[in-house]
């Protein structure tokens, strides 16, 4: 096949998995929309443009994920479908339920949110797998080296984790929490005490839990990035770049662009960037801690 050919098929794949990604989110948002999370007409418009933009970088991701993993069928399906349901869904979903004080989310909304995150990707996972042509592995395909768990994994993996707790505590402070807004929204009150006060106040007096939370919390992204790196075949740092932008858009672009019905404007703007800047450094550094020790291609 021509390079002129093949480009034409990779670019027709790409946009079949930006349909397949769409219609899995309409499908997925009618799960949602049996709840009481009702939008204004120009909630419903700013929904539409944002599903468009959603889904596209949605797509790009994953397909380069795919195209780049030597991974075929089920065990690709699966992967694909953690990686997705994991960051976009289940890693939000278990912070609204820790911080739902504030929030006021109730068990059906919050429960149909998951659902539609899973049923979303339990329909893109097996479609984008099909559409690249990697539902079979080809005959004349080399075996796949059995993976090999470094000696050094155990001190990678502790060290991904808090370093998570750490950018987010400090992303949450100088970035989030310096908007009244969203001091307003999660403590009542506008006040803003000094960094280290804060801190101290927050894990010895008003929420112990947090930083236990968080730290399992580290733990599940460090075995989400550990998956994307596993998943893929590539340089160290193609491996850190995608973890990044996997960890950055899948998990804060649907808060940046789609209307939130719960969260006021001001407190969701806040999170976007909070989140976006964070978890692309987080996604980063991560990528590049834990593929270090993997085979460079």
């Amino acid at each position: 096949m021509s390079k002129f050919k093949k480009t034409l098929l990779l670019l027709l794949r790409f946009g079949l998995s930006f349909i397949a990604m769409f219609i899995a989110y309409i499908l997925s948002l009618q799960v949602v929309g049996q709840t009481n999370m009702t939008l204004t007409p120009e909630q419903s418009r700013q929904a539409g443009i944002a599903l468009v933009f959603v889904s596209l970088f949605f797509s790009l991701i994953l397909s380069f994920i795919i195209l780049r993993s030597p991974w075929y069928g089920l065990k690709l399906i699966g992967a694909v479908f953690l990686v997705q349901f994991g960051v976009e869904t289940f890693m939000a979903q278990i912070e609204t339920l820790y911080f739902n004080r504030a929030v006021q989310m109730s068990a059906a909304e919050l429960f149909a949110i998951v659902a539609a995150g899973a049923l979303r990707a339990l329909i893109f996972a097996p479609l984008v797998v099909l559409i690249f042509g990697k539902l079979k592995k080809p005959a004349q395909t080399e075996e796949e080296p059995a993976a090999v768990v470094s000696s050094d994994f155990g001190k990678q993996f502790l060290a991904v984790t808090l370093i998570y707790v750490l950018i987010y505590f400090l992303f949450g402070y100088f970035v989030a929490w310096q908007w009244e807004e969203t001091r307003l929204y999660y403590s009542g009150s506008t006040a803003i005490k000094p960094f280290l006060v804060h801190f101290r106040d927050l894990f010895f007096s008003e929420d112990p839990f947090i930083l236990p939370f968080q730290i399992l919390r580290g733990a599940l992204w460090a075995l989400l990035a550990t998956l994307i790196i596993r998943m893929m075949k590539a340089k160290r740092w193609e491996k850190s770049l995608t973890v990044a932008f996997t960890f950055a858009v899948l998990f804060s672009l649907p808060l940046g662009l789609f209307p939130n019905p719960i969260m006021p404007p001001p407190v969701a703007r806040s999170h976007f960037i909070e989140i976006s800047t964070s978890m692309l450094l987080f996604g980063g550094i991560a990528g590049w801690i834990l593929a270090g020790n993997e085979r460079s291609y």
